[in-house]
């Protein structure tokens, strides 16, 4: 019996599904505080730069799908140094899993004000929490999943159905989302923080064969997601910069609180953030655990951190990738901070899967010229160098937007990630492991593809 397949609109919903989670909690009140009218075109933008990531990331997984493709590609197709900086890079990753409990603490103290509870118990609190549930393996439901989602999306819903009639034009006017009167580098910073809330819809792309006409189906999902998503969210920031003067925007909870009654509010507050943290958290850090775990595997950290209990769990990885968020979140850093720090290390580390399809091709031409989806080689060499250089420009712009000590701090974990990788090259050699020989070695199912195909 022939397997059903996925069509345009199943694909669509699983996009949205993926994008739509906790991150627009935190970075929407945000990016509105600071940036105003400006946040329609930071969105739109970052719903540009996500569809073109995209369509790099498309052309290069159709064509080589394989587990922890960031790393392999990077050291396979490139050099083994560029794998070695996705590897460091994950060490900053578990900032976004601190993001969870920095936004968890915003909504619960408003949800629960006379609990006695500070912030920084509250997000450390989460984080530990699901920390030891994560040691003991991580079973999740999709039913219950799928529940939040839809709650999640019905608060979104009532968010903007309800506030839209509330806007208040003295502290906005159409006039002023046309022409919001910021320049392009304040644009750009805010775009690429608000990049990883339209991120998501990619995982449609590792489902191409699972897809109903795929060549013409995974592209029309990649780019009309995040498109539709951007479009929901400019509604939502309508609303926030139109109901409270922008500048005294702190959560969506303060502005909702103008509009919805007390019941709603408090659905709002559970549906909205609290079920979109409990969605994103785990596959965000199960994913950092995993990244770490693999660079284990692949002898970039030692063996350690692949090791794993009886549940499963690689539980020295689990260790390090909470430990990092959990210290982030004793610190009392903002949300805002630590997004924005994301935010950089995230599309930076980016920019080598955006490169991915010239070295693909120039590897493998005769896989990639022969994928599933079938895209002009042509058009994607000018889809990588112009994403590769807007991901620049906008780390660019991010990096100016931190303090000295931020941009310092993440310019020593790579200097001290590469000072020890090389430290760990020659300490694999002496056990007689040449590790750049092994991150170096091709796959033999590519290699093999690529024979039948001459």
């Amino acid at each position: 019996m022939e397997k059903k397949k996925i069509g345009l609109i199943g694909a669509i919903l699983m996009g949205i599904g993926c994008i739509v989670g906790s991150g627009i909690f935190g970075t929407m009140p945000t990016v509105a505080a600071e940036y105003g009218p400006g946040i329609v075109y930071a969105l739109l933008g970052a719903a540009v730069v996500v569809i073109l990531r995209a369509m790099s990331l498309l052309y290069t997984s159709s064509a080589l799908p394989t587990t922890a493709a960031q790393f392999v590609w990077a050291s396979k197709l490139v050099h083994p140094a560029l794998g070695a900086f996705i590897s460091i890079s994950t060490i900053l990753m578990p900032t976004m899993v601190s993001l969870f409990g920095v936004l968890f603490a915003d909504y619960f103290i408003q949800l629960f004000p006379n609990l006695g509870v500070t912030p920084t118990m509250a997000s450390v609190g989460l984080l530990v929490v699901f920390g030891v549930i994560a040691w003991f393996g991580n079973k999740t439901s999709v039913d219950v999943s799928n529940i939040m989602v839809v709650l999640l999306l019905i608060a979104i819903f009532l968010y903007i159905f309800l506030g839209l009639p509330n806007i208040d034009a003295d502290n906005v006017t159409f006039g002023e989302i046309i022409r919001p009167g910021i320049g392009i580098s304040t644009i750009a910073a805010a775009i690429g923080v608000l990049t990883s809330s339209l991120s998501g819809a990619s995982s449609v792309a590792q489902l191409a064969n699972d897809i109903k006409k795929p060549e013409r189906n995974v592209p029309l999902a990649l780019a009309l997601c995040p498109l539709i998503v951007a479009i929901i969210y400019i509604l939502m920031a309508v609303v926030t910069i139109g109901v409270v003067p922008y500048a005294e925007v702190t959560t969506l909870t303060d502005v909702a609180n103008h509009f919805m009654s007390p019941a709603l509010l408090t659905f709002f507050i559970v549906g909205g953030p609290i079920c979109g943290i409990i969605t994103s958290l785990v596959p965000v850090a199960l994913a950092c655990v995993a990244l770490v775990e693999y660079s284990a595997r692949m002898k970039v950290f030692p063996a350690c951190f692949a090791k794993r209990n009886r549940h499963g769990t690689a539980y020295w990885s689990l260790v390090l990738v909470m430990g990092i968020a959990i210290v982030i979140c004793a610190t009392g850093a903002t949300f805002g901070v630590v997004m924005t720090i994301f935010s950089f290390v995230n599309t930076l580390s980016e920019i080598p899967n955006t490169l991915s399809p010239i070295f693909a091709h120039r590897k493998y031409p005769k896989i990639c010229d022969n994928s599933p989806v079938k895209m002009p080689y042509p058009l994607a060499f000018v889809l990588a160098i112009v994403t590769a250089c807007i991901c620049a420009y906008l780390c660019y712009e991010m990096i100016l937007t931190l303090d000295s000590t931020a941009a310092i701090g993440i310019l020593a974990v790579y200097v001290v990630g590469y000072l020890y990788f090389f430290a760990r090259i020659r300490f694999l050699k002496g056990k007689g492991v040449d590790l750049i020989a092994e991150m170096k070695e091709p796959v033999a199912e590519w290699e093999e593809k690529e024979r039948s195909l001459q």
